[in-house]
């Protein structure tokens, strides 16, 4: 396992052009680990809309960035209170295997410190009937890259208004509003547990038993990361693409 230490940039675009250095370029054998944070920024699934997802105005005057995957799957806040994973794999089964065991992880390791965990469909992972973390996945070369966030301490009357709601998706739930829909890690909890905290505790979890390495940029890297990020995910032509 490889372990990429990079939490002390809090810039998504620099983080999922990390991803795509990985699946591209590097193409590792053995399974890379990131854990991430960012400053406010609304993440799109690949295919999403801006104006039908994100409330642009509310978004502009906050200072939220809005920053598009590779990956499907719906929008979603993140600041210095989310937590978010990365890992990468060659893809040696079906891509839905590789999601099931992510998943399998990130629930037994939050149940192992008192976050009563439990998945519902395909991409989510609920405490006590409301959503704490949601997860992707897109496949690049033989390379397959499963990634999500938790919510630890997240603003969510912030994601409150700037997501604009699913109706599809609450009502057939009896849900009428996102805010009711979600909540965060931190209640579940040790109070004193931070943030830098609660990332250490899972990456000892999640890490246990395994041969680590850690990986550090080159310049060649650097440079590649840039280049990526400048031609994609800090792009406006991609991330607010209609």
């Amino acid at each position: 396992m490889i372990f990429v230490e990079n939490n002390s940039i809090k810039d998504a675009a620099f983080h999922f052009s990390v991803e795509e250095l990985f699946t591209r370029y590097i193409r590792s054998k053995e399974p890379v680990l990131m854990f991430w944070q960012t400053d406010k920024t609304v993440m799109l699934g690949n295919n999403q809309v801006v104006e039908a997802e994100v409330n642009k105005k509310f978004a502009d005057i906050s200072g939220i960035k809005i920053v598009r995957r590779s990956s499907g799957g719906g929008a979603i806040y993140t600041d210095f209170g989310t937590v978010l994973y990365t890992l990468i794999e060659p893809l040696k089964n079906e891509t839905k295997i590789h999601r099931e065991n992510v998943a399998s992880s990130i629930i037994n390791a939050l149940i192992k410190i008192g976050v009563p965990a439990e998945r519902e469909g395909r991409n989510d992972i609920l405490a006590e009937g409301r959503k704490i973390s949601g997860f992707a996945q897109y496949t690049s070369g033989n390379h397959v890259c499963t990634h999500g966030s938790l919510l630890f301490d997240t603003d969510l009357e912030m994601l409150t208004n700037v997501l604009i709601p699913n109706k599809e998706k609450l009502h057939p739930k009896g849900i009428v509003s996102i805010r009711s829909r979600v909540t965060n890690i931190k209640p579940y909890v040790s109070a004193d547990l931070t943030t830098d905290m609660f990332i250490k505790s899972l990456k000892n979890e999640l890490l246990e038993n395994k041969n680590l390495s850690t990986y550090n940029f080159n310049d060649d890297d650097l440079s590649r990361i840039d280049r990526i990020k400048s031609e994609k995910y800090a792009n406006p032509d991609w991330n607010l693409r209609t």
